[in-house]
């Protein structure tokens, strides 16, 4: 099938007439990416006190550029938009804005009289499948007499109408509520394809927002710091991670940082094997825990929680800056490998993706009561995404579990690297949280760090899907074929990619179907949208 790609654009002008003159024009794709041009050569004579009021009020004149320039610029962003597809512009209703559009190409012919719609647009653009959003409405059933597009597209916050640019974004939001909640264009959001969730993909992170407040220094406290440092006064914070509570407490003690970090007294023997293993790591690339005083061990037990402790890393998380993310990749490729030459213990926690639960499967497999259960779970635009691409999504699952002896578990890894456990500064990439550290698949961990790191500089707005995807090619890809740890995994990677986030799904229904147990139900609507993510970065 092959599918449609779309350009939501409006425009301005100098009245409702035949010989109108433009004003200005905004385009935008569903990913985002937008044009927008004022001219400076409309025809001043059709210029009304409304126009003036409206419009041309709220245009910086001094931007404004000809007719020509303007055709220059929006044939170069199309083009760039098209490749080597057909683009569908979409406009509200059926009269001026397509043909001031194409009118724009009469700029590019000698004699402009002779412009001819059939011969002189770009192939690109010329062809039949343009869409008008007012039919689209009518076909669903909506009213056009009293439609609001502000109301319909339920935006958080009203912009300036009569803007061409946000009046195209208008337009695409409007555009995606209808497509996603109409049945009747169920046909036309499969023509559109994963390229319809652009706009709402990429839009949920976890480990974004930490906090840190003053609590009491319980005995607890007292005496495992006592035990890894010394007795003086200290003083101590709890960090919150998205306005939730952690088990992990900022430190100072002598005008020194620390990171202290509890947990049940059971994963007590599984945190000290994982210590010992990362102590054989250089400490420039992880951070090692501190040893209890006099002992050579690291974690230290009271009666009812265990407690381990590590020097404070000066630095920030990831922020998603694109000109890191080579430096990172090759870091993390290193530590891979260095984590797989290890000897490995039986006493470490193992995660192996290759047994995959055929009761879940069988639930998953009836449509009637996969889709009642899950879609009401998640928001309107993905409960969609699963509606319309429940049979794909089926068949998908059952090819990675087909081919889960691929998925056994083969090397020491960290199975969840990702832009809060990576610290930046600006002379090196160094990584932190042993508790992920464990024995399970490399191809599945290295891709899945390759990607939850990609995609945070496409969630921070750094980088749009175009942009990653050239960088992918031509900076990231040949440090993975370049890195041993990668070069088979890479043979496979869109399989490990999803394989790990149904793995992820499948844990969540396991618990929520079977153990009527919902405490990872809140991941539910990420992880579908990572599933949607991970095709459009990498497939």
């Amino acid at each position: 099938m092959s599918f449609v790609k779309l350009v939501f654009f409006d425009t301005e002008f100098t009245g409702e007439r035949a010989d109108t003159t433009l004003v200005s024009i905004g385009l935008v794709t569903l990913s985002g990416e937008s044009a927008y041009f004022t001219l400076n050569d409309y025809d001043q004579s059709q210029v009304s006190d409304w126009l003036k009021e409206n419009v041309l009020s709220m245009i910086d004149s001094s931007k404004s550029v000809s007719s020509k320039e303007t055709a220059e610029g929006i044939r170069v962003w199309l083009e760039k938009q098209a490749g080597d597809d057909k683009i569908s512009l979409v406009s509200f209703g059926k009269t001026n804005d397509i043909i001031l559009l194409f009118n724009l190409w009469k700029n590019f012919k000698e004699d402009p009289s002779q412009f001819h719609f059939l011969y002189d647009l770009p192939p690109y653009l010329n062809h039949a499948e343009h869409i008008d959003f007012c039919t689209l409405l009518v076909a669903a059933g909506v009213s056009l007499s009293s439609f609001d597009k502000e109301k319909y597209a339920m935006l958080d916050k009203v912009g300036k109408k009569h803007n061409a640019l946000y009046d195209a974004e208008l337009l695409r939001s409007c555009f995606l509520r209808l497509v996603l909640e109409s049945d009747i264009l169920y046909q036309f959001r499969k023509r559109i394809g994963l390229a319809l969730f652009d706009g709402i993909i990429f839009s949920e992170e976890t480990n974004l927002i930490f906090t840190a407040s003053h609590v009491e220094n319980e005995p607890q406290f007292s005496n495992a710091i006592e035990n890894f440092l010394s007795n003086d006064p200290f003083s101590i914070k709890q960090i919150s991670k998205q306005n939730q509570q952690s088990s992990v407490y900022i430190v100072e003690q002598k005008n020194q940082k620390y990171i202290l970090r509890s947990f049940p007294l059971a994963e007590s023997r599984i945190v000290e094997t994982q210590s010992e293993l990362l102590n054989f790591l250089p400490e420039d690339i992880m951070i090692r825990p501190l040893s209890v005083s006099g002992e050579k061990h690291y974690v230290f037990n009271t009666s009812d929680l265990s407690f381990i402790m590590y020097p404070y890393l000066d630095g920030q998380p990831f922020n998603g800056r694109p000109e890191k993310l080579t430096n990172i990749i090759d870091s993390a490729m290193n530590l891979f490998e260095l984590l797989n030459s290890m000897h490995l213990d039986s006493k470490l926690v193992t995660l192996d993706y290759s047994v995959w639960n055929v009761d879940v499967l069988k639930l998953w497999k009836d449509k009637a009561f996969f889709l009642d259960m899950i879609v009401s779970e998640v928001s309107a635009p993905i409960g969609n995404y699963i509606k319309t691409y429940y049979d794909e999504i089926i068949f998908e699952l059952e090819k990675v579990i087909e081919n889960s002896d691929k998925f056994s578990s083969n090397a020491f890894v960290h199975a969840d690297l990702n832009h809060s456990n990576v610290i930046v500064d600006d002379s090196k990439v160094r990584f932190i949280d042993l508790e992920d550290l464990c024995f399970s698949n490399v191809g599945i961990s290295v891709i899945h760090c390759v990607f939850k790191i990609c995609r945070h500089s496409i969630f921070t707005k750094q980088m749009n899907l175009s942009e990653f995807k050239r960088k992918f090619e031509s900076e990231i890809r040949p440090i993975l074929e370049k890195r041993k740890i990668s070069q088979d995994i890479l043979l496979d990677f869109n399989l490990y990619g999803i394989a790990r986030i149904y793995f992820d799904l499948f844990t969540i229904t396991e618990y929520f179907f079977l153990r009527r147990d919902r405490r990872y139900m809140y991941d539910l609507n990420k992880k579908f949208s990572n599933l949607i993510e991970f095709k459009r970065m990498f497939y």
